[in-house]
């Protein structure tokens, strides 16, 4: 069961299964900051009404992941086994800091990568929407630049919290102690020491003396 829930909930499939939910949060949230209160007139105007449709897809993907890393804290519970080496936790890795900016900064590019070809499609097919550099980054477009990394931090962090929530419970789970020692000789048996019997007091006991004549 552990096994199964591993290779189904990667970190890599959790990331993917967030991006559409985090590039729907770019896109919304950059309206609401450039356009304020008239984002929705905005939004209609431009052409992106087919973003409601793409709402509960999006929350559903979001819901199976919720559901599954909680699939897995419980298999992690049951049978003891984290993601990876547990024995090293992210704290105590000199480079788990590097590796989290590392992540963040990809996932942030990848938002900002997927937010620019959704804005460069609307701008070629939806008539009202502006074309070029100036449909992605015009009218408050370059708030998508601090949105993506914030997004991307989110996303990052949701992953290491997972891990760490994972390789914690794990931990906790009791296993038994392998021991690597020498095994202790066993005792060996002692020597009973029987008593000797006295010969008068078995049945082989000896003849008595002959009567005096």
């Amino acid at each position: 069961m552990a096994n199964s829930l591993n290779r189904l909930v990667t970190p890599r499939f959790r990331a993917a299964a967030l991006m559409p939910a985090a590039v729907l949060t770019v896109h919304q949230a950059r309206f609401v900051l450039a356009f304020g209160g008239s984002s929705g007139e905005e939004l209609e105007k431009e052409g992106h009404q087919y973003l409601s449709a793409l709402a509960a897809p999006i929350a559903m993907s979001v819901a199976i992941v919720v559901g599954l890393f909680f699939a897995r804290l419980a298999s992690a519970w049951r049978d003891g086994a984290g993601e990876g080496d547990a024995r090293h936790s992210a704290a105590s890795d000199p480079s788990s800091w590097r590796g989290f900016l590392h992540l963040t900064l990809l996932i942030a590019a990848s938002l900002l990568a997927l937010y620019s070809c959704q804005e460069l499609f609307e701008g070629m097919l939806s008539n009202g929407h502006p074309e070029g550099f100036n449909g992605v980054f015009g009218d408050g477009g370059w708030w998508a630049v601090p949105l993506s990394l914030v997004c991307g931090l989110a996303i990052a962090a949701a992953l290491r919290g997972a891990r760490a929530a994972i390789r914690w419970v794990a931990s906790r789970r009791r296993r038994p102690r392998i021991s690597h020692e020498r095994p202790a000789a066993a005792p060996r048996p002692r020597r009973l020491a029987l008593p000797r019997l006295v010969p008068l007091a078995g049945a082989a006991a000896g003849r008595a003396p002959p009567f005096a004549l």
